[in-house]
């Protein structure tokens, strides 16, 4: 079997025992385009009753990014054009994506080579075999442009401490391979130069041929950086207070201070009750349906569109928001964002 989104965006082809998909848009740091996230889909589809395909294999081409995320630009591009339902269609068909890697019956395993961020992210740590090379790096900048953390990443983060989960969602910080299986987002690690022979011994050998898994840390996840200090500060309940307690740090809280001071604060508000819903909620499919419900609604507010004039389109990294960083967000102010507790994924329409 062969196939390809347009302009050769995404390579899907059957090696031996594995069916394998390639993201082909390295100019564009590989961002899943409405046709690359077609391309999987489908792919997922015919494979998953294929006897000939024992697992599937997904990697990207350019080793600067394994997937940069969704194309956001595209998804701006429909709201300029007043297709809103586009827009949400187009997230829509991420998240869906996420749970069907979760619930493949068969292994998929993610070969990640260069950065993953958003929705990149997702595709990489919903596979349930990451392997990721001294390359990689993982991040969630969302809350830069008006927007969350997506593509499941309540839920990813919902297993680290809740100050930590704060940390990684509100900052952006960037996380590398090793912090990254420290903190139990993956378990398997090679190197980069190793990793075209592994996506052949895959092919040939299947799920066997996967390097042994980094052992699982005995002690709760921490990251080497995260002092004290900013633990402190992050367990702050709202962003003015953890605002607050970061200025009475030292310089690593100053510098996570100056991230949030750039990001949205309607993002930053919204990415912490998103967070401590994903907790208690549990699932998966919970947490996109959470998500789905807030950037359905950001879509359409303004510190989106200045979020993203800020950083795509004038690239002068000075976004006016809204509402000032010390302002308290009521739970009105919040409530038109967030969906009954519980809401679940809708699903997806059209052929």
């Amino acid at each position: 079997m062969s196939a390809a989104a347009p302009d050769g965006e995404l390579i899907v082809r059957r090696e031996r025992r594995a069916g394998r998909i390639t993201l082909n848009r390295p100019r564009a740091l590989n961002m899943l385009s409405e046709g690359m996230l077609a391309g999987i889909a489908l792919a997922l589809q015919d494979w998953r009753a294929d006897p000939a395909v024992d697992l599937v294999v997904l990697d990207a081409v350019g080793g600067r990014a394994f997937c940069a995320g969704g194309d956001i630009a595209a998804v701006h591009g429909r709201m300029v054009q007043g297709d809103v339902d586009g827009a949400r269609g187009h997230c829509l068909a991420e998240y869906h994506l996420d749970l069907a890697l979760t619930r493949y019956p068969k292994p998929v395993v993610a070969l990640i080579d260069g950065t993953a961020m958003g929705g990149g992210l997702g595709l990489a740590l919903h596979a349930n075999h990451p392997v990721a090379s001294e390359r990689a790096s993982f991040a969630m900048p969302e809350c830069g442009i008006g927007w969350i953390p997506d593509s499941g990443a309540s839920h990813l983060l919902s297993r680290l401490p809740a100050p930590l989960a704060a940390f990684i969602a509100l900052t952006g910080e960037r996380i590398g391979a090793d912090a990254a299986a420290a903190l139990g987002l993956l378990r398997h690690r090679v190197a980069a130069q190793q990793m075209p022979e592994l996506a052949r011994a895959l092919s040939e050998q299947g799920i066997a041929a996967l390097p042994a898994p980094v052992p699982a840390a005995s002690a709760p996840p921490r990251l080497p950086e995260f002092s004290e200090e900013l633990e402190h500060g992050f367990a702050g309940p709202d962003v003015p207070q953890i605002l607050a307690r970061l200025e009475a740090g030292g310089e690593p809280c100053a510098r996570a201070a100056r991230s949030l001071l750039k990001a949205s604060p309607l993002a930053l508000a919204l990415t912490l009750e998103v967070l401590a819903r994903a907790r208690r909620q549990g699932s998966l499919e919970a947490a996109l349906g959470l998500e789905y419900a807030v950037v359905s609604q950001l879509l359409i507010h303004p510190d989106f569109a200045e979020g993203i004039r800020a950083a795509m389109i004038d690239r002068d990294r000075r976004p006016a928001w809204r509402l000032a960083h010390t302002h308290r967000f009521a739970d009105a102010e919040l409530a038109p964002f967030l969906p009954a507790f519980g809401t679940l994924l809708p699903a997806l329409s059209g052929p």
